[in-house]
């Protein structure tokens, strides 16, 4: 009897605790369903301060590190949550929120891999097909500046960014071809009330003629009844010249007060036929006070002429290179350097600052990253683009800046105690090759160290191979970190101080030298015994401050704009009206130039175009 007692005992007891852990597990899951149908992070984590050691823990922590993630998407978390819950559901519903943040870190790193490594991750996204255009450009180089390639690669990729300026490209080159000219008509137009108004014609006919003929433009003078009448058989191209003179009284011109005096203005504007779109045009001013004028007389002819004629000059045109334009970047505040790489490029400013733009299409230029180093009253003078980093250099020594995904961020920096002021510097190997007031130095990016190479005060340096190329204001040299250890070189070329060399760039195996005296060419095939190409003087090209090279071509920017150098190098082939500039970098098949506040983009492809023969001489 007894055991029969105990025995119904124990079947009640077990039958009460089934029942309350059913109850239990139906209470959890109810919770869970709960936590579920609310979907929040706060109710994933009231669940789990509940419920911690239920079998539904784990999931809570996945939902909750998904709403967080959601809330605060960034790449990195974006990493460690797939790192963490790599079979997780939740993955595909962070794409939409990741995939833009994505995408523009693969367009800051601007290559073909990045791109390939977003469709990855992201291959089903609303960027897919973007991404896949930007690729299939940037492998292919971008097709090698090929018109016909480029306009195909439009066609099959229209939602690249690439497409809309391959496009612009494709019509570029079709106008270089199809619309040359080589003649230009004359219409010279001097005030009938300018003194002297014959021998002005005359002189500016003479000038305006000595500087056709140096390009091999034939220059036709328009009867004066062809500036309002019937042009038809005439030269297409059209280039108005008009000089006024005239009493002004005082005058308040770049905060200064100017005297009581005569001023002369010659207006010079090419277009590509009567009435029709402006390609370049320019205004040149010369001023003589009263005291120094002689009555009847003319101010070109005047003791303060000589600046005026050299400063004088006719834009250069053979089409509508204005057509490769683009609109200008006001970026708002002073621009100091750049630099260009693919189709990226870094703009600093004065106080460190940067900012890194896609230019893909120009016409829409993309603020990729900002670097900000805050209010230090800091100057800095110099750029470049070092991988995946940047170099940023001038009077406070050197800082190197890497991208991440979060920004950039500040890696490394010398102040000018350690290193002294930085006028210039190059890459060698892994290692940077630095010059300005302590000479040239080596440093070493990955320990830091640095070791000086020469003492002499250096204003440029450029690298071709292991070979070093800088200028210290009188010469050009080129050496060898291992001859400069026995202080030799390999060769010298002494220019003098008239000519001042203080800028040097090297592209395609090829040195361009500027200074005050103009610029040079210099073939480095043979870094033993260099050769030059070309010596340009500013008679011809203006004071020029920065040079550059583009499959071939050289381009010069200065106080006349940006020049293009024919194939010989020995002339100026054609000006491109950009206005005065002082730096200029490659960036693809475009050249970038800047000055004050804003970046100007052209188009360099009509001009590198190889089935475009080259002017008749």
């Amino acid at each position: 009897m007894t055991n029969r007692k105990q025995s119904q005992r124990t079947r009640a007891f077990k039958l009460v605790s089934m029942i309350l852990l059913l109850s239990l597990v139906g209470c959890v899951g109810g919770a869970w369903r709960r936590a579920l149908e609310e979907d929040t992070a706060a109710g994933y984590h009231r669940f789990m301060r509940e419920h911690g050691d239920s079998k539904y823990a784990e999931l809570a922590r996945e939902h909750l590190d998904f709403h967080k993630l959601k809330r605060n998407p960034t790449l990195a978390g974006f990493e460690a949550f797939r790192k963490r819950y790599p079979g997780s559901e939740l993955i595909v519903q962070l794409h939409p929120v990741l995939e833009k943040p994505a995408f523009e870190v693969a367009r800051a790193r601007g290559t073909a891999e990045a791109y390939r490594a977003f469709l990855a991750g992201f291959g089903g996204g609303s960027l897919a097909a973007r991404a896949e255009g930007n690729a299939v450009y940037l492998e292919a180089d971008g097709f090698g500046g090929d018109a016909e390639a480029l306009a195909a690669f439009a066609a099959r990729h229209p939602e690249s960014d690439f497409a809309a300026e391959a496009e612009r490209t494709a019509r570029a080159v079709e106008s270089h071809r199809a619309r040359r000219f080589d003649r230009v008509g004359l219409v010279l137009d001097v005030a009938p009330s300018t003194p002297e108004r014959k021998r002005v014609q005359q002189a500016l006919l003479d000038r305006i003629q000595e500087l056709m003929d140096r390009v091999d433009v034939e220059l036709v003078v328009l009867p004066e009844q062809a500036a309002v009448g019937d042009t038809s058989g005439l030269p297409r191209a059209r280039l108005e010249v008009t000089h006024v003179e005239r009493e002004v009284d005082h005058d308040v011109r770049s905060g200064e007060l100017v005297r009581p005096s005569v001023l002369g203005q010659t207006r010079v504007v090419l277009r590509e036929r009567e009435g029709g779109a402006v390609i370049a045009s320019r205004q040149f001013e010369i001023r003589v006070e009263d005291k120094n004028h002689v009555p009847g007389t003319s101010v070109v002819f005047s003791p303060a002429s000589p600046k005026y004629w050299e400063e004088f000059f006719v834009p250069i045109a053979r089409w509508r290179n204005d057509r490769t334009i683009r609109p200008p970047v006001d970026l708002g505040r002073p621009v100091v350097d750049l630099d260009g790489a693919g189709e990226r490029v870094v703009v600093l400013y004065e106080d460190g600052d940067f900012d890194l733009f896609g230019l893909a299409d120009p016409t829409e230029p993309v603020r990729l990253a900002s670097y900000q180093r805050g209010e230090d009253y800091k100057k800095w003078s110099g750029v470049r683009i070092l991988g995946d980093r940047i170099a940023i250099f001038g009077e406070e020594g050197l800082e190197l800046v890497r991208f991440t995904s979060e920004g950039p961020v500040a890696e490394k920096t010398w102040n000018r105690g350690e290193i002294g002021r930085i006028l210039s510097l190059a890459p060698l190997g892994d290692e940077l090759v630095i010059v300005g007031a302590r000479g040239m130095q080596l440093l070493d990016p990955a320990t830091g160290t640095v070791r000086r190479v020469m003492r002499r005060v250096l204003l440029s340096v450029a690298t071709t191979g292991d070979t070093l190329v800088f200028v210290d204001g009188e010469s050009i040299y080129l050496s060898t970190l291992e001859l400069l250890a026995e202080n030799r070189v390999l060769a010298q070329m002494k220019l003098g101080r008239t000519f001042g060399p203080d800028n040097v760039r090297v592209l395609d195996r090829a040195a361009i030298v500027t200074g005050p005296g103009g610029a040079l060419v210099i073939d480095l095939r043979n870094p033993e015994d260099p050769r030059a190409l070309a010596k340009l003087a500013p008679r011809d090209i203006g004071a020029v401050a920065d040079a550059t090279r583009i499959r071939g071509r050289i381009f010069l920017v200065g106080d006349r704009g940006l020049e293009v150098l024919d194939r010989s190098l020995a002339r100026v082939e054609e000006i491109i009206d950009v206005g005065e500039r002082k730096r200029v970098t490659v960036m693809g098949r475009h050249l970038v130039a800047v000055d004050g506040t804003g970046l100007q983009v052209v188009d360099a492809t009509p001009w590198a175009d190889a089935s475009m023969p080259a002017a008749p001489r």
